[in-house]
């Protein structure tokens, strides 16, 4: 209440202050009550006992104490009707009348109607549970029952009891009331690696959760005969797998992949999903997971056209089935085993073309590979070393080295060409980037790249087109011609845009030697002014 009166006072002040303004005029200006609608909705919630209406004395009363205006000044109408209230239990209409003129010292004039809720709150409307939500709940938990097996009669018992939740997507509120479970006949079967099956039901009705009454409620229209249900499952005894099954069919697995060609990832993913089956060949197992491991590097692979990819492949049991003790603690069902692909997917290096007057710099100079980033990046740098593509810029003088290949890129002009190419050669552009073999000494047995085919990776019959250039020796116009792939003078879109990339050194005779595996490149354009 003294937080109330301090901000009342403050507008009994400004009101004061604007009476005094104009009390040197022939007419003093009164302020509307309804600018003060709001210090008004105050007070009329501040009732001590806010169980019970204001009388019209009372309210004027309250308006006076807390200093609106001098007594008589406000005219208060309190409704005798009391109505019920949208969120409260009552509401009571009040009209303000300001009774300022130009002949009294009251504050205000006109009037206002305004809402007292009082009461208490009223309770939230009780959720109406449908025919329907019935019919639907029954569904989904047999749907339930039809596709999880219970490994014992006790597990069905402290399942299923009065006031239990029901299994599946029931309707909100709603709970077994009544419940019985019979066990009804079993199969055992004469082959000891096939579970023994066993059927059960279950019958009841459905209600409303205990202490929830005064939240749910069934439409008038819903009958007890709505509410009874009669369901069936299904109890397993299971057949232990033991641990030879898993090294036969990790056995399995990795057979399937040596004859296995991959054109990525994904590729060997789908593939081993689709025919799991056929190649774990046991009812017993199936493949619950398969994980991306990363890229790694096998030197005695270094000449494949192929990426080595780890891979994880977790098996489940069946149902009816379950994994041995030994399998679970020795984590034996968690395979780790190795892949080759042709691409890869994730992870692009990043290849900042540089742009000026027009032109574009597409040099491998300017892709970047970030160790910190992440290990496929990494990898393909290790890769790119080991086959002498690339090597790092001079460890004596590195920055005089990239100034020299910004030099030969005649990008910069004028008398302070030289202050350009430092400060270039200090851009975020080169940051994690390599010589390629720039300013080597010449060998053959240095792979200096002298073209790029690119890979737009929407073209159809990609993988072939990548692995028909990998290794190859051709002319350029073959190349292209062959594999439907772009060069640095052919390539239009290099901006964001993701590529697969094969380097091309040139030979003696005129020929070009490719590379023998793919990068994944992302190209980004970054404008230099000269």
């Amino acid at each position: 209440m003294k937080k109330l009166l301090l901000v009342l006072s403050s507008l009994v002040v400004t009101s004061s202050a604007s009476t005094i303004a104009v009390s040197c005029s022939t007419k003093a200006e009164k302020q509307n009550i309804d600018s003060i609608e709001r210090f008004l909705t105050i007070i009329l919630h501040s009732k001590e006992n806010d169980q019970e209406p204001w009388t019209n004395d009372e309210l004027e009363a309250e308006l006076v104490n807390q200093k609106v205006d001098e007594a008589g000044g406000i005219s208060v109408k309190a409704s005798d009707e009391i109505k019920e209230g949208t969120i409260t239990n009552k509401q009571q209409s009040i009209v303000f009348t300001g009774n300022g003129t130009s002949k009294n010292g009251y504050k205000y004039t006109g009037s206002i109607t305004l809402i007292y809720n009082f009461g208490g709150n009223k309770p939230a409307p009780k959720k109406k549970i449908s025919q329907q939500e019935l019919a639907t709940t029954i569904t989904a938990l047999q749907s339930f029952l039809d596709t999880i097996y219970f490994k014992s009669e006790n597990a069905v018992r402290s399942t299923f009891v009065p006031n239990a939740n029901i299994p599946g997507t029931p309707a909100e509120g709603l709970v077994f009331k009544t419940i019985t479970v019979t066990i009804l006949d079993s199969t055992q079967p004469t082959d000891p690696s096939i579970p023994k099956l066993t059927k059960f039901e279950i019958s009841g009705t459905i209600g409303i959760k205990n202490n929830d009454d005064g939240y749910y409620e069934f439409e008038d229209e819903v009958t007890e005969e709505d509410k009874k249900f009669t369901c069936q499952g299904t109890i397993v005894d299971a057949v232990i797998i033991e641990d030879t099954v898993i090294t036969e069919a990790t056995k399995s697995i990795n057979d399937w992949i040596k004859n296995e060609k991959f054109s990525d990832y994904n590729d060997f993913h789908d593939k081993l999903l689709t025919q799991q089956k056929e190649i774990l060949a046991n009812e017993q197992i199936a493949i619950d997971s398969i994980t991306d491991s990363g890229i790694t590097e096998n030197e005695t692979n270094i000449d494949s056209i192929y990426w080595t990819n780890q891979v994880s492949v977790n098996l489940k049991p069946n149902v009816g089935y379950e994994f041995s003790k030994e399998v679970i603690e020795s984590e034996q069902y968690k395979i780790k085993t190795e892949i080759e692909i042709l691409k890869i997917q994730s992870n692009p290096l990043k290849w900042h073309v540089l742009t000026s007057k027009g032109n574009k710099y597409i040099e491998p100079q300017f892709i970047q590979f970030d160790k910190n980033v992440n290990t496929t990046s990494k990898i393909q740098k290790e890769y790119l070393s080991n086959q002498q593509i690339t090597n790092e810029w001079n460890q004596d003088n590195d920055k005089l080295q990239q100034k020299e290949f910004v030099k030969s890129l005649n990008i910069f002009t004028g008398d302070d060409k030289d202050k350009k190419i430092s400060e270039s050669v200090n851009s975020y552009y080169f940051t994690n980037t390599t010589a390629f073999n720039y300013g080597s000494d010449a060998s053959e047995s240095l792979f200096k790249v002298d073209e790029v085919l690119f890979f737009d990776k929407t073209q159809e019959n990609l993988n072939n087109n990548i692995e028909s250039v990998l290794g190859q020796t051709k002319s350029i116009d073959e190349f292209v011609s062959s594999s439907n792939a772009l060069t640095r003078t052919t390539i239009e879109n290099t901006q964001n845009t993701s590529y697969y990339a094969v380097f091309l050194t040139k030979n003696s005779n005129g020929t070009y030697k490719a590379a023998n595996r793919t990068l994944n490149v992302l190209l980004q354009e970054i404008a230099v002014v000269d």
